[in-house]
């Protein structure tokens, strides 16, 4: 098996808790979900939030691999040798 690095990044709690604007878009969005009586066009807006959702989680894999290449520049340690 061949080496590979171990990179650990601390999160604050902070970081991941809804920003204000967080829960009113959410809230609004709910409403407007539980609104939708017809199967169709609630089929299609669970896809679009799908596919929003799966584009955001890209972006912040992205960002996150970013900062763990900036933060760890010639600080990473192998922790397993093959």
């Amino acid at each position: 098996m061949s080496s590979f690095n171990v990179v650990e990044l601390s999160f604050e709690p902070l970081d991941h808790t809804p920003t204000l604007e967080d829960e009113f878009t959410m809230t609004a969005a709910l409403k407007e979900l539980e609104k939708i009586e017809d199967k169709e066009k609630l089929r299609m807006a669970s896809a679009n939030l799908l596919i929003a959702f799966i584009q955001q989680k890209a972006i912040v894999r992205g960002l996150c691999k970013r900062l763990a290449e900036i933060e760890t520049y010639e600080h990473t340690t192998k922790t397993y040798k093959g």
